[in-house]
Parts: C-alpha cells; sequence; structure tokens
C-alpha cells in the first residue's frame, strides 16, 4: 500500500505575504539613520551669504580705491621734492633723458613749460629715469613733481627748473678778417660766428681753434704758413653738437718779399689794409715800436750835443 507523501503547501493569502514583505522593509528602515537635510542647507545658506557680502565689500572698496586713485592727486606743499639730475643746457637731439631721485614715492610727473607730459614709477631705490621728445627748437623748462597715498593721493610742489635749449641750426661764419698775402711765416684770423661757438682752421694734420666769446667773436693767432700758398678748411662747431664746414677757404700767401705782418690784424672790426699805407701800419705794428724810438732818441742827443759845442766855440 502506497504511503501518501505529504507535501507542504504554501496556502496562505497574498495579502498575508505582502504584509509580511512590508515589515521587513519597515523594520531595516527603522535601523537606518534619516537626518533632516534643513540643517545642512541653512549652514550652506549662512556661508554662501557671508561670502557674498565679503565680496559686495571687496568690489565696494575697489572701485572707492580706484576713484581716489585716479582723482587729481592733492597738493602737499609740505612734501620735500624731488630732485632731477643735471642736464646738457645745450643739445641738438630731440630725445631728452628726465632722471633724478625721488624717494618717498611711488611716482613721477614730468613737466615741460608748467604742463604735466608723462608720468613714470619710481624705482626701489627712489631712482627715476624716462625720455621725453622735444621737437622743435627753443629753450624749454624741466620741473618734476612726487606723488604718493593711497587710497588718497598727495602731489608735492615741483621741483627746481632745469632748462635746456634744442638747437638744431648749424652755426655760420658771418665775418673773417685776415691778411691775404703776408711776409711773416704766421698770420692771424679773426671774425665772428655765435656765443660760445668752437672754429676750427686746419690744414692737413695741422690745427687750429679758438672759442668765442659772449658777442660770437674769435681770434686765431700764429697760424704756421709755408712758403707760397697756403689753404686752410674752417670749421665751426656750437655747444649744441651742430657742426658745419665753411665753403670758402682761407687762402693766405706767403712772401718773404712782403712787407705786411700777417699777426698784425687783430680787431675784427679792422679792415685788410693795402698799398704803401698798409706797409707803414704794419711796420709800425711789427714790435718795432722799441728800435724806433731807439733811433729817435740817439738822434735827440746827437742833435743835443752838437748845438751844445757849437755855443761853446762860439763863447
Amino acid at each position: 500500500m502506497a504511503k501518501n507523501k505529504s507535501k507542504s503547501i504554501n496556502t496562505a493569502p497574498k495579502e498575508v505575504k505582502k504584509t509580511i514583505a512590508i515589515k521587513k522593509e519597515t523594520s531595516m528602515v527603522s535601523k537606518v539613520e534619516v537626518k533632516n537635510p534643513r540643517d545642512s542647507e541653512r549652514i550652506s545658506q549662512i556661508v554662501g551669504a557671508i561670502f557674498i557680502f565679503l565680496g559686495v565689500l571687496l568690489v565696494a572698496f575697489g572701485v572707492y580705491s580706484f576713484i581716489k586713485y585716479s582723482a587729481t592727486p592733492q597738493l602737499n606743499d609740505s612734501l620735500v621734492s624731488p630732485s632731477v639730475s643735471e642736464m646738457a643746457a645745450v643739445t641738438k637731439e630731440s630725445a631728452i633723458t628726465v632722471g633724478g631721485n625721488a624717494s618717498g614715492y611711488d611716482t613721477v610727473y614730468v613737466y615741460v613749460n608748467g604742463e604735466k607730459i608723462k608720468d613714470v614709477k619710481v624705482g626701489a631705490k627712489g631712482e627715476f629715469k624716462t625720455d621725453i621728445t622735444l621737437e622743435q627748437e627753443g629753450e624749454y623748462d624741466i620741473t618734476v613733481a612726487g606723488i604718493k597715498g593711497f587710497p588718497k593721493r598727495y602731489l608735492s610742489a615741483q621741483s627746481l627748473v632745469e632748462k635746456i635749449t634744442i638747437d638744431k641750426t648749424a652755426p655760420l661764419l658771418t665775418q673773417t678778417t685776415y691778411a691775404k698775402e703776408v711776409g711773416t711765416q704766421t698770420f692771424t684770423v679773426s671774425g665772428v660766428v655765435e656765443k660760445d661757438a668752437q672754429v676750427i682752421i686746419k690744414r692737413g694734420t695741422d690745427y687750429y681753434s679758438a672759442t668765442c666769446d659772449a658777442d660770437g667773436k674769435f681770434k686765431i693767432v700764429s697760424i704756421a704758413l709755408d712758403s707760397g700758398l697756403n689753404v686752410f678748411n674752417v670749421v665751426v662747431k656750437d655747444t649744441a653738437g651742430n657742426e658745419s664746414v665753411m665753403d670758402s677757404e682761407i687762402k693766405v700767401t706767403y712772401s718773404p718779399d712782403s712787407s705786411v705782418n700777417g699777426d698784425a690784424v687783430t680787431d675784427n672790426s679792422l679792415p685788410v689794409a693795402a698799398g704803401e699805407f698798409s706797409r707803414m701800419t704794419d711796420f709800425l705794428l711789427g714790435n718795432n715800436l722799441v728800435m724806433i724810438f731807439g733811433i729817435l732818441a740817439l738822434i735827440s742827443g746827437i742833435t743835443t750835443t752838437s748845438v751844445l759845442y757849437v755855443k761853446s766855440r762860439r763863447e
């Protein structure tokens, strides 16, 4: 007789199974701690608000600083003015270097004839240097002033004036005086150019020079001559560095038979003498006055002695 096997058949209704599953899930969820998200959001909002506030403050300070820094500096006469290094008084160059010392300042304003044309940063050691351009000829006044402070800026008084003259015109020899034919081994040239100009007379490797006085007058003495015709070139330089070579050469003939003393022409206003009158003038000015006076004294002595002798014989 066959035995019947007992089978375990889950006959529980579906609703019961579903309830059991929910209970298991609920029991697992209850073991996990669920935090409230409102606390972290509140902290993030506070931190964000702080950063936004700080950002607004920084932007406002930046705008304020920019406005103050960009505004015209306030003049403060109590500040010590920067100094400008000595510059050439006269130059032919258009590019001029302006430099000096501005210790205690961060910026220097450069002025030309009282008008600001440039600003330059001051170095770590208080030095400053910049180039400016002065195209037109003429005299200019160069000054500087120092600026410092943040955000409010303060400006010092302008420095002492440095004068500079731009001269691009080459000098011209407007007048020369010399004897064209002489009987001496040297001669003198005098003339007029411009104030403080240098006049150079040269022939080959030999050259002679002189500097004009305040009126532009010059005189070069004892220029050596060879027998016959001597030709010299003339070069004129002014204090600005301009140079010109004269188109007209100086031509002097040395003739031993001539009685003209080439070194006798020393005055710019004296014309070059000629004829018999020039011979007499050259003779008188040729360092022969002592001999003339000696001869006259001898003649006078002989005459006086002769007169006295004749009178004594008559008596």
